[in-house]
């Protein structure tokens, strides 16, 4: 099946949220704004899945940029996701900083970064896209030219799901998911990117996947993938192949891991934190 536009009507309780999920709503024609979901790093192999998994559930593109040692982790996975349609983009091996890395090792230091996440996806087969987005967004000239010898094209993004900070401070619980929701959606414009990541403790990032999916589309957005975005080619993704992904095995010859998509949460609960998301006692 072909990606095609899709609108859901804005829903802001849970109840209605997993509702949305499970009954996606009508093709819209008059979109015209587009958001691309992006989910960094791939340290979760349950994360990607739930990640995935909200995807399928509401045929929702999006973009994976794990690092090399996802792929290496987790190689029949990925090769799945990517046979399905969905781009997988570079994001070096090491999650180092490109611009420190090219300061110290010079041109072949960048290289074996991104070269090598390359290198390493064309090993284990796993379909990939000529994109690339640096480690905390650390780049610059000399690292973009490196990056463009070897045919890839930068991804940067518009806005966050504020998933990587600080979870507790001082034994109190401190980040609130109703906060990395106002962040991810608060975008304006009519090209939007939004970073989450699919790592240890991004169970919030999951969970509020459904309700930014709600919110974009009821304001007229578009969902497609990077490449779609960059170039106005639309993507092709099977979504029977990618829901066959959301249980594929880690590794080839491995069990299928049964994965459902994540209880929402409800993205106005002022009080809920990412310690209750990850089920994390700050005490």
């Amino acid at each position: 099946m072909k990606s095609r536009r899709r609108t859901l009507r804005p829903i802001f309780i849970v109840a209605a949220l997993l509702a949305a999920l499970l009954a996606p709503a009508s093709a819209s024609a008059t979109g015209t704004k587009q958001v691309a979901l992006t989910f960094d790093d791939g340290d979760s192999e349950l994360h990607i899945r739930q990640a995935l998994a909200v995807a399928v559930a509401t045929q929702t593109p999006i973009t994976f940029f794990p690092t090399g040692k996802s792929l290496r982790k987790f190689p029949n996975l990925w090769k799945a996701i990517g046979e399905a349609g969905i781009p997988i983009a570079d994001h070096t091996i090491n999650h180092v900083s490109l611009t420190k890395r090219l300061s110290v090792q010079g041109r072949s230091g960048v290289v074996s970064e991104l070269g090598g996440w390359i290198t390493i996806a064309k090993a284990n087969k796993i379909p990939y896209v000529k994109y690339w987005r640096p480690p905390g967004g650390a780049w610059n000239n000399g690292v973009r030219s490196i990056a463009q010898s070897l045919g890839l094209t930068l991804s940067m993004w518009t806005n966050t799901f504020a998933d990587t900070a600080q979870i507790c401070k001082n034994g109190k619980a401190y980040s609130r998911t109703a906060s990395s929701f106002k962040n991810a959606t608060k975008a304006t414009g009519d090209k939007v990117v939004v970073l989450g990541h699919v790592n240890p403790f991004t169970a919030g990032t999951v969970k509020l996947l459904a309700a930014v999916i709600t919110n974009y589309a009821g304001r007229g957005f578009q969902f497609v993938t990077v490449p779609e975005m960059v170039t106005g080619t639309p993507n092709t993704i099977d979504w029977v192949k990618a829901a066959a992904a959301v249980s594929a095995p880690a590794k080839a010859g491995g069990a299928r891991v049964p994965t459902s998509v994540p209880t929402p949460i409800d993205p106005l609960n002022m009080t809920y934190t990412f310690a209750q998301a990850n089920g994390i006692s700050c005490r």
